[in-house]
């Protein structure tokens, strides 16, 4: 995998023009061309090569040119429970600086306008939240067999057993001695976060319509994992 942990190449096309590059530091990273594109990648020599920008996920077209660049790619998806996942992100960019709407629920209401607007995808709360729309068009492109879904909690819990899963799902040699995950330090600042910004809701009634339409993407992603995410529903509920 690159230093570069945003490389986000095949999302760049879709990215507004109007778009504030500035802002958001994880944009500032994004490569701007192909050559530079592989030169991310020659540290790596003859070994198998790994982009792992999270951009692809929040930009319909990116599988489409993933898939026009390497119809062989092998994608791996790291997913935690949709409400969740959508509250996690908007404190995160309000750590960033990026997120100027400090209530969840207004940036919830203001999305699809931003959305309009050209916004910068890692704006896209609710939208990046609907695993069946971002996963069923990669499972028609790449085939099912070619894309592994990870559920974040079980990955934690089990490091390296995903290790293996994900050795297996490659074809390359598990590395057992694996050390256990260390947390990252902003998870901490993130949860003191999401406490403040909860307290401070002015309209409940759109957290609540939104966890009701993600009970679907739950139910969907039981059906695709043939996994139990009882988990997630209780969690998204709360």
């Amino acid at each position: 995998m690159p230093a570069r942990r945003e490389l986000g190449l095949h999302a760049l096309p879709d990215l507004s023009g109007d778009l504030d590059w500035g802002q958001d530091p994880r944009l500032v990273d994004l490569v701007t061309s192909p050559e530079e594109y592989l030169r991310s990648f020659q540290p790596a020599g003859e070994r198998k090569r790994g982009d792992g920008s999270t951009l692809y996920s929040l930009v319909p077209e990116a599988p489409r040119r993933i898939y026009k660049a390497n119809p062989d790619a092998k994608l791996i998806f790291v997913l935690e429970a949709p409400v969740s996942r959508a509250f996690h992100a908007h404190a995160h960019n309000v750590e960033l600086g990026v997120e100027t709407q400090t209530s969840f629920d207004i940036a919830l209401e203001i999305e699809p306008e931003r959305i309009k607007a050209g916004a910068s995808p890692f704006l896209c709360y609710a939208t990046g939240s609907q695993y069946r729309q971002m996963i069923e068009p990669v499972d028609i492109l790449f085939g099912q067999d070619n894309v592994l879904i990870l559920i974040a909690e079980d990955a934690e819990r089990e490091p390296r057993m995903t290790v293996r899963r994900i050795a297996k799902f490659l074809g390359v040699s598990p590395y057992d001695d694996l050390l256990p995950f260390v947390p990252r330090e902003r998870q901490s600042i993130v949860s003191e976060m999401l406490a403040r910004l909860r307290s401070r809701r002015k309209h409940p009634e759109i957290s609540a319509q939104f966890r009701s339409a993600m009970v679907s993407e739950i139910q969907w992603m039981e059906r695709r994992t043939g996994s139990s995410l009882d988990a997630w529903l209780k969690r998204d509920q709360e």
